[in-house]
């Protein structure tokens, strides 16, 4: 807290574009065991390694975002003989863009559609994933804890989205921040606390590349407007 009462007292504005952090935890018995990997993790060991990195034959992908779909592609590119993508809805109400999941598809993975993880079963390596069909009952989805089944793999990757950067938020004073733990911020990009701007990830929860880049753009031109306003 006291280096960002550095930064406030040093400087007019600034730009939060700190993005999102590690993967989550599930919260699941035995997520714990060895080679189990969030998916960002994972793509960013296949980057630094390339060729170097191994990746074992039977593989499970957990979720249904544009990030699970590079995962499980990146999966049968690197040499697995059997991915398997687990979604716990149905594939119309994936994140993932259409040309992702036929992408994958392409690359020989195969899917799973209302399904949700109970347990990552293994001594000390995995060896599978217990999961639960899942169901639409009054539009609400639910798990059939009578109808559960394990799909054998060496490999789990979550893909299940990112942790927020609620750390760092809490000890910005008067940031104020939505139920998603996602910054509100005004059309010129600046958020309850007027000193400080924000874009990308740390304002929409995660998109692309080039919404970052859109979001840092006007963020600058609004904290020029700012900053000149400040100074009349």
């Amino acid at each position: 807290k006291s280096q960002l009462k550095d930064l406030e007292q040093n400087y007019e504005a600034i730009f939060l574009g700190v993005g999102l952090g590690n993967t989550k935890t599930l919260g699941l018995k035995g997520e714990d065991k060895n080679n189990v990997i969030g998916a960002v993790e994972f793509i960013e060991a296949l980057r630094e390694k390339q060729h170097k990195m191994k990746v074992p034959q039977k593989v499970v992908v957990l979720g249904g975002g544009n990030t699970a779909m590079d995962a499980a592609s990146e999966s049968a590119r690197m040499g697995a003989k059997k991915i398997v993508l687990a979604y716990r809805n149905s594939k119309e109400h994936m994140g993932a863009y259409g040309f992702e999941y036929d992408l994958a598809i392409s690359a020989g993975v195969d899917s799973l559609f209302h399904v949700t993880p109970l347990e990552i079963i293994g001594n000390e390596n995995v060896e599978g994933v217990k999961f639960a069909k899942t169901e639409l009952i009054e539009g609400k989805l639910q798990t059939n804890m009578n109808n559960t089944f394990i799909v054998r793999c060496d490999l789990v990757i979550k893909a299940t989205g990112q942790a927020k950067q609620g750390h760092l938020y809490n000890l910005i004073d008067g940031l104020e921040l939505d139920a998603k733990t996602i910054i509100k911020v005004n059309d010129a990009f600046q958020s309850s606390n007027p000193k400080y701007f924000a874009g990308g990830d740390a304002i929409n929860g995660g998109a692309e590349v080039v919404n970052a880049a859109y979001d840092g753009k006007m963020a600058a031109i609004g904290m020029n407007n700012y900053i000149m306003k400040n100074e009349k």
